[in-house]
C-alpha cells in the first residue's frame, strides 16, 4: 500500500539485491486500488504480481487464491515462533493453511498532549475533585473533550473520512461491550449499545475541527502535530515517521500514549502472501523471510513507524527507548478486535462506513443508521450462506422499517 509500507519495501528491496542480486520491483497503490489490483491479478489467473501485502479483512477474498506457505515453510518453523499470536491467527491462516505471513499489524491507540494535561491538570481537579488522566471510559473521553475544547485549542482531532468511520467507532462499541454479529452472524450493532456508541461518536465532532468528516489519515495526523488538538485516535504506525520530523510536528516530546478507553481497539493486521502462479515461489519466500527478519522489522519501526507483528520487537530495548508508544500498541493488538475476514467483509464495512458518515452529517439518526446497516448486512450475510434464513427472517421483521428511513 502506498505511503509507510511502500517506503519501507523499497528500502529493503535495496539491500536484498546487495545480498542476493535479486531485483525487486515494489508495485504500490492506495487501500482500495491495491486491493482492486490483487483482485483482479488473483481471480484471471495472471502474474504480474509474484508476492502481494493483503489486508487481514480481504483474507476470505484472497486465501483460496494464494499459495499454501506450509511447504515453504516445513523446514524453517522457528520462523513462526517470535510472531505475536493474535496477529498471526487472523492474518493469513485460512481453512488450516498458512496462505500468509503477517507483515504488520497497529491498533487504534490514544494519543495525547502531556503538555496540556499537565497545565490543566489542576482546574480539572477544582471542578471535579478528580485527577486529571487518560480517560478509561467513552463518557470520560466527551467529559474530557468538552473540557480541553477552547477557541485555540480543540478537544480531539478525528479521522472522519469514510473508510475510517467504522475504524473509530468499533473502538467504541467494542469497550462499551457492544458487538457487531452474534454467534449466528445476526446483526447486533443497531442494540441499545451499539446506538449509544455511535451517538457518542457523533457527539465527538462537537469537539474537532470544522469539517473533520473530511479529513483523511493524513490530514489529521498533520492538524493533531501542528498542536490543535489535545487527544487523538489513531494508527501509530502511520503518525510516527511525521512525529520526528521537525518541519511537521511541533509538539515533539509533548505526547503521551493509552489504550483507547474500554480497551478493545480495531486491530489492523497485514500478511505477505504468495500469488499461486507464480513461476517461482522460492525466491519469492525468501524476499518474504528477508522482508519479517526480526533485524528488520526493527529497523522498519524506528525508520518508518512500521508497526512489528514480532513479539521480538516489543522486548528490544532500543525501540522502548525510543518508540514511546510500544506498550500501548501492544496491549492493544492483545485485547483488541479484528475486522472480519469473510469473503463479504469489505462490502459489509464499506456500506457501515457510508451510514456512519450520514449520522454524522445529522441526515440519518444514530439509530435509523444502524437499523439500516442491520437490515443490510442480514441480506448479504443470508446470501453468502453465513445467515441462515429463519435468522436472517428475524433480523428483517425487526429492522424492515429502517430501511429508506431518514
Amino acid at each position: 500500500m502506498t505511503g509507510v509500507y511502500a517506503d519501507a519495501a523499497r528500502h529493503l528491496a535495496v539491500e536484498f539485491q546487495r545480498r542476493t542480486g535479486v531485483r525487486v520491483k515494489i508495485v504500490s497503490a492506495p487501500y482500495l486500488t491495491l486491493r482492486e489490483k490483487e483482485q483482479t491479478e488473483l481471480l484471471n489467473g495472471s502474474c504480474h504480481y509474484d508476492v502481494m501485502q493483503v489486508a487481514q479483512q480481504w483474507d476470505g477474498e484472497f486465501a483460496p487464491h494464494l499459495l499454501p506457505l506450509d511447504g515453504l515453510l516445513a523446514r524453517r518453523r522457528d520462523n513462526l515462533r517470535d510472531f505475536i499470536l493474535s496477529v498471526r491467527k487472523v492474518s493469513g491462516d485460512w481453512n488450516g493453511l498458512i496462505r500468509g505471513l503477517p507483515l504488520s499489524c497497529d491498533a487504534i491507540t490514544l494519543l495525547y498532549r502531556k503538555d496540556v494535561f499537565a497545565a490543566r491538570a489542576a482546574e480539572f481537579r477544582r471542578l471535579t475533585g478528580r485527577a486529571l488522566r487518560p480517560p478509561k471510559t467513552w463518557p470520560q473521553y466527551l467529559e474530557l473533550a468538552s473540557f480541553f475544547n477552547s477557541q485555540t485549542l480543540y478537544g480531539n482531532i478525528i479521522m472522519g473520512l469514510k473508510e475510517q468511520n467504522f475504524t473509530v467507532w468499533s473502538g467504541i462499541l467494542f469497550g462499551m461491550g457492544g458487538q457487531l454479529v452474534d454467534a449466528h452472524w445476526r446483526p447486533t450493532l443497531n442494540s441499545a449499545i451499539g446506538v449509544k456508541s455511535l451517538e457518542i461518536f457523533v457527539r465527538m465532532f462537537r469537539y474537532a475541527p470544522p469539517g473533520s468528516q473530511r479529513l483523511g489519515t493524513e490530514e489529521a495526523n498533520a492538524l493533531f502535530l501542528q498542536g490543535k488538538g489535545a487527544m487523538y485516535l489513531t494508527w501509530p504506525s502511520l503518525i510516527w515517521a511525521q512525529m520526528n520530523d521537525t518541519n511537521l510536528c511541533r509538539v515533539a516530546g509533548k505526547i503521551g500514549a493509552a489504550v483507547i478507553p474500554g480497551g478493545r481497539p480495531q486491530v489492523s493486521s497485514w500478511s505477505l502472501g504468495i500469488n499461486r502462479n507464480c513461476p517461482n515461489p522460492e525466491l519469492a519466500f525468501r524476499w518474504i523471510e528477508f522482508f519479517l527478519n526480526g533485524t528488520n522489522a526493527e529497523k522498519l519501526l524506528l525508520k518508518y513507524g512500521k508497526g512489528s507483528p514480532l513479539i521480538s520487537t516489543y522486548r528490544d530495548p532500543q525501540c522502548l527507548r525510543t518508540v514511546f508508544y510500544l506498550p500501548q500498541v501492544l496491549q492493544g493488538l492483545e485485547t483488541g478486535v479484528p475486522r472480519f475476514r469473510i469473503p463479504p467483509s469489505q462490502e459489509l464495512c464499506d456500506y457501515l462506513d457510508s451510514e456512519i458518515a450520514e449520522a454524522v452529517a445529522g441526515r440519518l439518526t444514530p439509530k435509523v443508521a444502524l437499523d439500516r446497516t442491520a437490515a443490510h448486512w442480514s441480506a448479504v450475510l443470508e446470501q453468502t450462506g453465513y445467515l441462515k434464513t429463519n435468522d436472517a427472517g428475524a433480523v428483517r421483521a425487526l429492522d424492515n422499517r429502517a430501511v429508506g428511513q431518514r
